[in-house]
């Protein structure tokens, strides 16, 4: 028994049912920039004539590689680096490119998640400036950048706040993939 019992017994590492996989891929897919970036951009700059080259885009290119990346997975039954190994052995670095993107990606999106989690407990501290009925947006933009997120003109201050949160980030990470693919997708419903 232990973490790689379905490793040990030479089995693939499967999720429990299709909604887990469902919510994993989604979870995967939808970042911050499809729900806080895209939406203020469509309000800047015009919002339809935005969205015909988004949804031209998810037509033609978005959707289409879905499905080849999907079908490629169920129909090889392994990785990235299988997968373009089983096409042509010297593919297999664009594979390994595609496992490298994704731990790039965690190790930026792992910050903005601490800073959330900062900006959600300070909340509820009593030096928030949110029972100040004159807040505007300006204001609790700075009081973002400075006591959340630690930017400033000049540099860059240390909130110390955000290395816990950061690490609680990670541990989160490590709960949510170290068990496989079933508590994967039991973790994702959440």
């Amino acid at each position: 028994m232990g973490l790689l019992t379905a490793y040990d017994r030479g089995e693939r590492d499967r999720f429990e049912n299709r909604l887990g996989f469902y919510m994993a891929a989604v979870g995967s897919a939808v970042g911050f920039g499809n729900v806080w970036r895209f939406p203020s951009l469509c309000a800047k700059f015009g919002g339809a004539a935005f969205l015909i080259p988004y949804f031209l885009a998810l037509v033609i290119i978005g959707i289409p590689v879905l499905f080849l990346e999907i079908g490629f997975g169920q129909y090889h039954q392994t990785g990235d680096v299988g997968v373009f190994g089983s096409f042509n052995k010297r593919l297999r670095g664009v594979g390994l490119c595609s496992v490298i993107a994704g731990y790039v990606l965690l190790t930026y999106y792992s910050m903005p998640i601490a800073w959330c989690w900062n900006a959600f407990f300070d909340s509820w501290s009593k030096d928030a400036p949110w029972k100040n009925d004159d807040l505007d947006g300006d204001a609790a933009y700075m009081y973002f950048l400075t006591n959340i997120a630690g930017i400033s003109k000049f540099a860059t201050k240390m909130i110390w706040a955000n290395v816990g949160y950061s690490f609680l980030t990670w541990a989160l990470v490590f709960v949510s993939i170290a068990f496989g693919k079933i508590w994967t997708g039991r973790i994702t419903y959440f």
